[in-house]
């Protein structure tokens, strides 16, 4: 009904992906809102492969919820993101540096995916793999 592509924010299951693929969604958000929707739920981390075997390469599939580091975004493409999306450290990037403490975060994240693309043998986005991490 919308006419433009719309993505699927708040998908935690594998039923979750699945509606939102038949609803027309050109893709998902996998998150769980910070975990404050259902006290002991389970992380994003923990549900991403079963989604992204759901649906493959029918959905663009983003993750938010605990991506801190590189090293964190390593995981979550690895894990079947296209992705990531980041919220809260940079609220906390620009109160405590303004402009430059968003670039000096924003640097801080691309040197820790790098040099864990190169721990790894990734040396392209694209080479990153599931079995690079381990569950």
């Amino acid at each position: 009904m919308a006419g433009i592509p719309f993505v699927v924010k708040g998908i935690m299951t594998v039923k979750g992906a699945l509606k939102a693929k038949e609803a027309g969604a050109a893709g998902i958000v996998v998150s769980n809102h910070g975990g404050r929707v259902l006290d002991q739920c389970l992380s994003t981390a923990e549900v991403l492969p079963e989604i992204a075997a759901a649906v493959g390469d029918d959905l663009k599939i983003l993750i938010d919820g605990g991506i801190r580091s590189g090293v964190d975004i390593f995981k979550a493409l690895a894990l079947g993101a296209d992705g990531v999306l980041i919220s809260r450290p940079f609220v906390t990037a620009v109160y405590g540096g303004g402009k430059e403490g968003v670039k000096i975060y924003i640097d801080k994240l691309a040197e820790e995916l790098k040099e864990t693309m190169m721990m790894c043998g990734a040396f392209r986005l694209q080479e990153i793999t599931a079995d690079m991490v381990r569950r």
